[in-house]
Order: structure tokens, then C-alpha cells, then sequence
């Protein structure tokens, strides 16, 4: 409400804009007491008074007034009574303003607090005091004017005023509490989702009493709940058994040496792998550990992919130890066949390439296997120079071994290169196809893949075999109890590769 005059003094209006007092009067004005009995029976004991119509508690702005409490009023109260309110909080002490007359006063003859329909005559009026700062006023009124206002009296109204100065006080403080911990709880609930968004559970562990308590990861991490009290050994044994002795002798040593707490263990519910870390926050006066805080943090994948790291670099230790064996072998049967170093080159670049094409494919799907279709479209496609319609597969995709892949490539390689020099692809017109199915076996299956080329120039069976056939019926020698049986009819060459490969292995991608 607006209740603005101009006659307030300046020292006065200075008083009001003072920066301490509005920042008390600020954060009293937030607080709610339409409520509050307590300040209502102040509020009552004041109207009591015997020269009391009525009384107010308002606090006092630089040009405005909110009524915190009201008694004595059974028609519509003042709302103007801004100016004594002003006039009161400016004064010193336990001064008290007393207008014995408000028409008669030349200080408030004026104001609109004085009107017909109030006639508010008689007028009363003591700071409300919070931090030692006056931001409300305690006033009585009545419609009648009055000769004297006795000491007792105003002693009675200040002592009201001061109640309600500490009333304000602990209302203040109350709230004050209320939003510091309500802050405190929106931090912690803020800490609590930022540490299970990254999979950490966070602990504190009464090495006293022996209670262990945590947020909700950790006690999911350790398969715990959290119904139930829970102490150091508990969170113990929910380790895997293998990993709870090591990590019990960490921690004991942690304890013992004053060192932070570090170790990695298998949750026995779920089998993640945890790093716990931890360390002393508090210790007691003889240096005794207290309490320990500190978090465990899910290495589920960090470790799993350690692990396939490893597997995958021991793979590539053995395919390398395979293929420099290869390539010591395919080295020295070019050159064994060819004594020219150019022709040497680039039979031998050829078939290393060929080599290394399958390699990069395995590198790809980190040695899982190879796509068959993609293998025989790396190895095969490159040498119809006339049309890659020339090459026409047929048959289901499906993932490869690496020794199967690896020596099918080389096997690819060589029927290719055979083809574009003297076979089907040397000329546009020719054409080969590629078939493959899988055939079921007594212990094991066997994918067939079939090489058939046709319109091509036509074909004699040669006198002595060469380098190339040989390469084609070794090829897979690492893969046991394959075969490699090459054919010459007139129409084309045709190859009939069998491998075995386990039922599961040869996953279907396409």
C-alpha cells in the first residue's frame, strides 16, 4: 500500500534510504505472517492498552508501509499511517512518538491519516528493531484525543515493540535457515545426479561405530540396499570373493600408513569392476582415524576393453609371426619361378597386396572376421578393367575367420590375376561368377564357394603346373581339412574351394 506525504523531515527520508536498514527491511518484507498467532497476540496486547482504539505493526519503507499485524479494527482500518511510522523509526533509542492530537499538531495537522471517516486522533508510535536496525513500527491509535500518555505506559508499548522486534528476529533467521538448507539439500540432490551420471557412487564410513552410508549408485554398485543399516564388513564382503582379501589388506595399509585407499574389485552381485578410492577425513584428538570418505567408480568397460586390447594385440602377434612366414614363402616361390626382378616385383606386389587388402579388412573389424562379400569384391572386382558387372556373386553373406579370409585372399588373388591375363576378364565379353553356400557335415559345417568363368578365350589344361596353381591349392593349408580341387573346361576355369567353418561362427551380415 502507498502512503506517501510530504511532511516527513529530510533527516528523516535520509534515515529511510539508510542501506543496512533496507537490507533488513528486505528480507523481512519476504516472510509471511498472515499465520503467525504469536505476533497476533502481540498485536492484541497492545490494543489493550487503555487508550487504544486499535494497533498496527507495519513496516516501513522510504515511501510505502506493509501491515504485518492488526487488532482493535472492526470497520475498515487506516491505511495511511505511513507518516507516523516514518517519523517513529527515525528515532533515537527507545524514544516514543506520542501525537496527543493529530488535528491540533502542527507536524501531522495535514496528512491524509487524518480524514473524516477514520479520525484517527490520538496517535502512538515505538521502532520495531531487527539487528539493531528499525524497519517496522508499533503504533496504537484511537479516534479520540487524549491529555497525557503515562510512562507505564509507553514502557509497556516499548516492551511490546521489542518482543516483536526478536519475534521478527527469529522469523528472519528461521527463514533464513530453512533456504540455507533447502540450498544445501539442492546441492546435494545436484552433487548426488552429476556423480550417478558418471557412474560414481560416493561413501562415508564411521570407522567408530563402523556405519557405512552412500548415495543410491553405491549402494547399487555393491547390489546393498539401503533399507537397512549397513557397516564396513557388509560392503566387504558384497566384493567378489577373489577380490575381497586384496582389498581388505589395501585398506588396512591405507589406515595404517596414512595413505589414500586404491584398489579395483569385482562387485560379488553383478561382476563390475569397481576402483574404490577413499582416504581419512577426520581423526580424533590422538590421531586415531575416524571417519573415511570416498567413492568407487564403475571400470566395467574401461576393463573390458584393457582386456580386449590385450586379446587383440596377441592376435596381431600371432597373424604377424603367420604373415612374415607367408611372405618369406610367397617370396621365395616367385622368385624361385621368375629370375627377371621386374617380373619378380610385380608378381610379388600383386600377391602382398593381396596379403595386406585382407589384413586391412580384419584391422577394420579388429580381428573378428572378414565379410565374404566384401572379400571377394576387394580381391576380385580391381581386375574387370572392362565392367565390375563382369564379376556376379551369389550367395549369402557371412563373416569369415581371419586364417579362412587370409588364405582365401591370396587364393582370390591369384584365380583374379589369372583371369584378367588369360581368362574370362581379359576380354569384355567374359564374365565370372562367384557362388557359395554352406553345407552341413557330420562334426561341422563347410561353406562352398564355386569359381566359374565363361565367355572368355578358351581354355587348355596346362602342360606343368605353375607358380599360381600351386598358390591357389596351398593357400589354405592353415585352415585344416580344406580343399582346393581347379578344373579346365573349354568354356572357362572352375574352382570348387570347401572350408569348414563352426556353426555360429559365420554370422550372417547381410
Amino acid at each position: 500500500m502507498n502512503m506517501k506525504s510530504n511532511h516527513i523531515s529530510e533527516n528523516t527520508s535520509e534515515f529511510l534510504s539508510a542501506p543496512a536498514r533496507l537490507d533488513v527491511l528486505s528480507a523481512i518484507s519476504q516472510l509471511e505472517f498472515q499465520s503467525d498467532s504469536e505476533l497476533a497476540d502481540l498485536i492484541s496486547l497492545a490494543a489493550s492498552l487503555s487508550v487504544a482504539d486499535f494497533a498496527q505493526i507495519i513496516l516501513v519503507g522510504e515511501n510505502q508501509a506493509q501491515i504485518l499485524a492488526q487488532a482493535g479494527i472492526s470497520s475498515e482500518p487506516p491505511s495511511n499511517l505511513w507518516a507516523f511510522g516514518a517519523s517513529a523509526v527515525a528515532l533515537s533509542g527507545d524514544d516514543c512518538l506520542v501525537v496527543f492530537d493529530a488535528r491540533a499538531d502542527e507536524r501531522f495537522s495535514e496528512i491524509d491519516a487524518v480524514s473524516a471517516a477514520q479520525d484517527v486522533r490520538f496517535v502512538a508510535a515505538v521502532p520495531v528493531c531487527v539487528e539493531d536496525e528499525p524497519v517496522a513500527a508499533l503504533i496504537i491509535a484511537s479516534a479520540k484525543p487524549v491529555d497525557a500518555f503515562a510512562l507505564p505506559l509507553q514502557s509497556q508499548l516499548r516492551q511490546v515493540a521489542r518482543l516483536a522486534g526478536s519475534f521478527l528476529t527469529l522469523k528472519r533467521d528461521a527463514r533464513s535457515r530453512a533456504d540455507s538448507i533447502a540450498t544445501l539439500h539442492r546441492d546435494e540432490q545436484r552433487n548426488d545426479m552429476a556423480l550417478e551420471v558418471g557412474n560414481v557412487g560416493s561413501w562415508v564410513w564411521d570407522l567408530k561405530t563402523g556405519k557405512f552410508s552412500g548415495n543410491k549408485m553405491a549402494y547399487s554398485m555393491l547390489g546393498l540396499s539401503d533399507d537397512k543399516p549397513i557397516n564396513g564388513e557388509d560392503v566387504f564382503r558384497a566384493m567378489h570373493p577373489d577380490d575381497f582379501p586384496s582389498m581388505k589388506s589395501a585398506f588396512t595399509r591405507a589406515l595404517a600408513h596414512n595413505q589414500d585407499y586404491v584398489g579395483e574389485f569385482r562387485a560379488a552381485a553383478s561382476g563390475q569392476w569397481l576402483l574404490g578410492r577413499g582416504r581419512i577425513f577426520e581423526r580424533d584428538a590422538a590421531g586415531r582415524p575416524v571417519v573415511a570418505v570416498g567413492v568407487n567408480i564403475d571400470i566395467t568397460n574401461t576393463r573390458n576393453a584393457a582386456e580386449k586390447t590385450r586379446l587383440l594385440l596377441r592376435e596381431l602377434n600371432h597373424r604377424v609371426k603367420n604373415t612374415l612366414a607367408m611372405l618369406q614363402s610367397l617370396a621365395r616361390q616367385t622368385l624361385n619361378r621368375t629370375s627377371d626382378p621386374a617380373e619378380f616385383m610385380e608378381a610379388f606386389s600383386g600377391r602382398l597386396r593381396a596379403i595386406s587388402e585382407a589384413h586391412t579388412l580384419l584391422s577394420d573389424r579388429e580381428w573378428s572376421g572378414i565379410s565374404l562379400v566384401d572379400l571377394i569384391t576387394k580381391q576380385v572386382e580391381p581386375y574387370a578393367i572392362y565392367d565390375p558387372a563382369q564379376v556376379v556373386l551369389e550367395g549369402e553373406d557371412m563373416i569369415l575367420p581371419p586364417d579362412h579370409a587370409l588364405g582365401l585372399g591370396i587364393a582370390l588373388h591369384e584365380l583374379a590375376t589369372n583371369a584378367a591375363k588369360h581368362g574370362a576378364l581379359s576380354s569384355a565379353a567374359g564374365q565370372v561368377r562367384v557362388s557359395w553356400q554352406t553345407e552341413p557335415g557330420l562334426d561341422e559345417s563347410r561353406v562352398v564357394i564355386h569359381w566359374v568363368e565363361s565367355d572368355g578365350p578358351r581354355v587348355t589344361a596346362p602342360a606343368a603346373r605353375g607358380l599360381g596353381e600351386r598358390l591357389i591349392e596351398r593357400s589354405l593349408d592353415k585352415v585344416l581339412s580344406s580343399s582346393v580341387r581347379l578344373s579346365y573346361p573349354e568354356t572357362g576355369m572352375e574352382v570348387l574351394i570347401s572350408m569348414p567353418i563352426k556353426d555360429g561362427s559365420s554370422a550372417i551380415v547381410g
